[in-house]
């Protein structure tokens, strides 16, 4: 067998065995003696070689065509994606612009794939458009799959702030399926467009090389002088000559008419693609410097590579708004903290502004007096519907649970006939009409959350609730970040989450005391010999969810919120593993279904029952999240399957939220089981929506949409009368109002009462028994919620008007406004990269009005990202 052939000198695989003779030259003799020492690695070396120079040469051209196809396919759907946020006029005129870079990445490949002499410059190509291709393939196709999930674009730029933890990983994989799809397109594409790909391109640049100076093309031959070799004349015969030359002279004529033809075409295809190309260039000279512009244009390759541009002293530039703001300014709600008479000596967790520091000097705090932007309702009395119950002394609240609903948007709780989704689902059956099947169990899907808010769902035509719960809801609230631990941050603490991304505030200042925090402070002062009098029991806080805490470090942040029990899937697994009997099964890679804590919950009371304590128990449910999995796996049909794309994902939906429901009604059993129902406040409140009847969205994942923040808000007691309220509210007015109800209750003894009746005022949020403040003089109830996943944008609205403003605190990333009166479910929402720009469109169809609320926001909003950086003690 022939091993290599090099300078004339040939080596037979013979030439390994140590007993073979001496033959050719003294060099041949060399290479023997090497071979002999090192033939096994010299043969795999050289079967690589030959697998090398076979395969390169073949694939090199499918390997083009990859890449090519997946940058294009990339690009487009980059355009795309944020084809809304882009007038139509600028999108023509700068269109060709966008794609230059992908260009510069096609030709330079094109370049590597060609066909080399050398060895070692193919080596080297192969080294550098494999592993390009595999991975621009690999960045599309996992965002073309991302996108077609969730409606948005991988934020590659932040990817680098991604949590690595195993749930992190397994929430990734969930889309692999799609990925894989995606990918296998991709490739089956790539197969059968080589080489038509590459030869088209390297037409394209054959066109530019036929403009070089003839020098440097080297020389050329006649297409006919190629096609008309010359003949011997001792082959012809002269019988024949006549008509050979007749017919020669014929094939003579129908070549060059072939050839005129093909050169015109030729001249015009080279002058379509210089002009093209010569147009786009000058656009790109005279392209207005736009960061949405450089955005669009940024290949695929890239952008993972870039660094993030986060701004630190600014989030954002407002140079051309005009206006007296001076009343922000550089103001700072951070001062001295007030002086509580009843805190202890020893340091309380959550308290440490009140305390001196290593150098002992004071620390300074959130001060509400110096905030331009509080409004405080403190000062006005309990709504009157309220107001006799709670002074009456029946409302007695000795433990208080709070619960974060997992994905549940406002109009699912409980499922109304007569909202968007409702529609929705009437409009997949013929003629509108639901089949008596389909109604029955979407009647029968959210009962409890009908009897919590008093609302009946419509269906079946039933409007009426039979046996209301108790206790008042608010129809317009708002969450406080659409990422879950941001959302709990806001709602356990009262203040708005950090501007960054993923779960950081326990790494910083969590800037007011949480509830844990407060109630632990009110233990300090309790009365150490325990009475029959409940409201001088101690607090016990305990955080439940029957899920992993793994996931972005929750684990860090529970204890840094104050809770010193907490009840996860680990408590679950070992506890049950202790009884023996078969293993439990969870529900998916999150844990275990909600049922599993029951038994914790009947303990927890009880044993709060016989320590004399009070509970204050936060419960994250799980059922309601992507990818809305079922304990039975089993999910029952409730909309039409012409409802092309969604009728699966909006299926398994409403399952889990009667999965959900029916914990609800559990849960609501276990407090009359216990005894303790007539003596506990039961706060429900979602952690964010998901915009899936209307766009698609599994997620909030950088999804602007109002469905993704209007989320239900529950304060319910079987001693409260069922009471609606109406006013724009968010989820951080949530401890104060708790705070409020146990206070205006009777809930609390004399020395807890003292002591919060002096942190209530501290708290941004107003308390929702009281009528909110919209606006007081001239200063508006401005509401502000940390978008998923916290670092990229920001949505604000205000109490006093219909707006919504979506704010990029970075670069790259599109304003939007939206009027929720007009057009409640932002069919018609406005976006666009530049500000001046989104205030132009505003003003035609909303008037003065509106454009002068967008400045304001726009101002608003710069002053507060840099004022909770600082309330955080966070350095971007």
């Amino acid at each position: 067998m022939t091993l290599v052939l090099e300078n004339g000198s040939l080596f037979r695989q013979g030439f390994c065995s140590p007993d073979r003779g001496h033959l050719g030259s003294t060099k041949d003799n060399m290479r023997l003696a090497f071979m002999t020492r090192h033939g096994c690695n010299l043969r795999k070396a050289i079967s690589l070689s030959f697998w090398f120079d076979h395969c390169w040469p073949v694939s090199r051209k499918y390997w083009f065509s990859l890449l090519f196809i997946t940058v294009i396919c990339a690009k487009i759907l980059h355009i795309y994606s944020h084809l809304n946020s882009l007038p139509l006029g600028q999108l023509m005129i700068w269109g060709p612009t966008f794609f230059l870079q992908d260009v510069v990445c096609i030709l330079f490949t094109h370049s590597l794939c060609a066909d080399y002499q050398h060895r070692w410059t193919r080596v080297i190509a192969a080294l550098l458009v494999v592993p390009a291709s595999l991975a621009i393939s690999g960045l599309s196709a996992a965002n073309i799959s991302f996108y077609v999930a969730t409606g948005a674009e991988i934020h590659w730029k932040q990817a680098h702030n991604f949590h690595g933890d195993k749930p992190g990983v397994k929430t990734l994989l969930t889309g692999l399926t799609g990925f894989i799809i995606v990918e296998i397109a991709f490739v089956a594409a790539s197969w059968f467009s080589t080489p038509h790909v590459c030869n088209w391109i390297k037409g394209i640049v054959s066109i530019f090389r036929g403009v070089l100076p003839s020098a440097c093309r080297g020389k050329r031959t006649s297409p006919i002088l190629k096609s008309y070799e010359r003949v011997p004349p001792e082959e012809w015969d002269d019988d024949r000559r006549n008509t050979e030359l007749n017919s020669g002279a014929q094939g003579m004529e129908t070549t060059l008419a072939n050839v005129s033809k093909e050169s015109r075409r030729s001249r015009w295809l080279r002058v379509f693609v210089f002009t093209f190309t010569g147009l786009a260039v000058i656009l790109r000279c005279i392209r207005p410097s736009s960061a949405a512009y450089n955005f669009l244009s940024e290949t695929v390759i890239v952008t993972p590579f870039e660094k993030d541009q986060s701004r630190a002293s600014s989030p954002f530039d407002l140079l051309e708004l005009t206006g007296d703001y001076s009343w922000l300014g550089n103001h700072t709600a951070l001062a001295a903290p007030p002086t509580f008479d009843w805190l202890p000596q020893d340091k309380l967790a959550g308290f440490s502004d009140w305390y001196e520091n290593a150098n002992h000097t004071a620390r300074i705090h959130y001060n509400p007096a110096h905030d331009p932007l509080h409004i405080s309702n403190l000062e006005n009395e309990v709504l009157e519907s309220l107001r006799e119950p709670l002074q009456s002394g029946n409302v007695n609240i000795r433990h208080v649970l709070l619960l974060k609903l997992e994905s549940t948007r406002a109009d699912v709780f409980p499922l109304r006939k007569e909202s968007y989704l409702g529609d929705m689902i009437r409009e997949t059956f013929k003629n509108g009409h639901l089949p008596g099947e389909i109604e029955e169990r979407l009647a029968n899907l959210t009962p409890t959350a009908e009897r919590l808010t008093a609302t009946s769902s419509g269906f079946n035509g039933n409007n009426d609730v039979a046996n209301p719960y108790g206790g008042f809801h608010a129809t317009d609230a708002y969450t406080g970040g659409t990422y879950t631990l941001k959302s709990i941050v806001a709602t356990v603490c009262g203040i708005a989450p950090l501007v960054a991304d993923f779960n950081r505030e326990y790494l910083h200042h969590i800037y007011q005391p949480c509830m844990p925090h407060i109630l632990e402070a009110l233990n300090s002062q309790a009365n150490k010999t325990k009475t029959e009098d409940y409201t001088s029991w101690p607090w016990r806080s305990t955080w439940m969810q029957s899920v992993t805490e793994d996931y972005d470090n929750q684990n860090l942040l529970t204890p840094a919120l104050g809770f010193k029990h907490k009840v996860t899937d680990i408590n679950i697994s070992e506890d049950h593993a202790k009884q023996g009997g078969p293993q439990l099964e969870k529900f998916n890679f999150w844990g275990y279904p909600e049922t599993e804590l029951a038994d914790y919950y009947r303990k927890a009371i009880n044993s709060a029952e016989k320590r004399k304590e009070r509970l204050f128990i936060s419960h994250l449910t799980s059922i309601t999240h992507h990818p809305w999995d079922t304990p039975n796996h089993k999910h029952e049909e409730m909309i039409s399957h012409s409802w092309v794309g969604k009728t699966n994902k909006v299926n398994h939906y409403l399952n889990t939220l009667g999965v959900a429901d029916k914990w609800l009604a559990e849960l609501l059993n276990i407090l009359e089981e216990t005894g303790a129902a007539n003596e506990t406040l039961v706060v429900m409140v979602g952690d964010h929506g998901v915009s899936l009847p209307e766009n698609g969205g599994v997620t909030p994942y950088l999804n602007p949409h109002t469905a993704s923040f209007h989320v239900p808000l529950v304060f319910a007691h079987p001693q409260l009368p069922p009471v609606e309220i109406n006013s724009r509210v968010a989820s951080i007015q949530i401890v104060p109002t708790i705070l409020d109800i146990l206070s205006e209750s009777g809930s609390l003894d004399k020395q807890a009462k003292s002591a919060i009746k002096d942190l209530l005022p501290m708290y941004e949020g107003q308390s929702v028994i009281r009528p909110t403040i919209a606006e007081k003089d001239g200063k508006q109830d401005w509401q502000f919620s940390v978008m998923n996943t916290g670092g990229t944008w920001l949505a604000l609205r205000s109490a006093a008007k219909p707006y919504r403003l979506i704010i990029p605190v970075i670069p790259d990333l599109e304003w939007r406004f939206s009027n929720v009166e007009t057009d409640p479910h932002e069919l018609e929402a406005l976006q666009d990269f530049n500000l001046e720009n989104l205030m132009n469109m505003v003003l035609p169809e909303h008037g003065e009005d509106a454009v002068q609320w967008v400045k304001d926001a726009a101002h608003v909003a710069k002053w507060w990202v840099k004022e909770n950086w600082r309330r955080y003690k966070y350095l971007p």
